[in-house]
């Protein structure tokens, strides 16, 4: 019974989700060719915002049904972390504007790393959206890259208040909902990015001090490599390797 309630809610939410972002989209177009240059322009980037919606909740979905029936697939290139959250950033600008939320980057990083480039930008995109969605307003969300040993950290960093779950890994469980967002969306994304981080062999928590909460992904390095280098979380094959590190 309870299965097939939560089968119901989901499939609610995907038709809500879903449904708004197309409706403005087909609402939009048909006004393009009439307006006039400067009216055509925001139409422009009210159907451009629809879209990056429509994207991110299609590959949520796509990652969530793979990760349910253990078809994911896995492929490693060489990549640069920062040219990862260059490319989830184009994807969330319109988040990010809505609420004015600054980003601040730090990479640590001396050199290019080997992972699955699709799977940690999901990974990344999820936590930047959830930071939009609850972190306060006009704020700064801070990213941190970094080596530990044999390990890579990356923190994701908003102002305000801890998840509101009586256990910590509840926050990581279909559904959850977290009180004070002022985005909408189908309660996955934080399952996705644990789901994620267990392919990869790494995990994610978070931390809180009360005025802020940080999310950690933490993946581990190895020294193989692998046949490709991506670009953002694009793969283009190559044939020589120098510094680089796998994970």
């Amino acid at each position: 019974m309870d299965s097939e309630k939560a089968k119901t809610r989901f499939l609610s939410l995907i038709a809500n989700e879903l449904n708004n972002p197309m409706t403005a989209l087909l609402g939009l177009i048909p006004h393009l060719a009439s307006e006039n240059s400067e009216k055509r322009e925001k139409i422009l980037e009210l159907a451009e915002q629809e879209a990056l919606h429509l994207d991110f909740h299609i590959q949520n979905l796509v990652a969530a049904a793979e990760i349910e029936n253990g078809e994911i697939k896995m492929s490693y290139s060489l990549i640069d972390p920062e040219e990862l959250i260059d490319e989830v950033l184009k994807g969330l600008k319109y988040w990010m504007k809505e609420k004015n939320i600054q980003i601040l980057i730090e990479n640590n990083l001396k050199q290019k790393i080997v992972t699955d480039p699709q799977k940690l930008h999901l990974i990344i995109k999820n936590l930047l959206a959830n930071a939009c969605a609850y972190g306060n307003a006009d704020s700064t969300v801070k990213i941190a890259i970094n080596c530990n040993g044999s390990k890579l950290n990356i923190d994701v960093n908003n102002q305000g208040e801890a998840p509101k779950v009586e256990f910590k890994p509840q926050i990581f469980t279909r559904f959850a909902q977290q009180a004070g967002g002022s985005v909408h969306g189908l309660g996955i994304g934080l399952s996705i990015v644990r789901g994620l981080c267990e392919l990869l062999e790494g995990e994610i928590d978070y931390d809180t001090d009360g005025e802020s909460v940080t999310f950690t992904v933490t993946l581990p390095l190895d020294t193989k490599l692998p046949d490709s280098e991506a670009y953002g979380s694009n793969e283009f094959l190559f044939e020589s390797f120098n510094d680089s590190i796998e994970l």
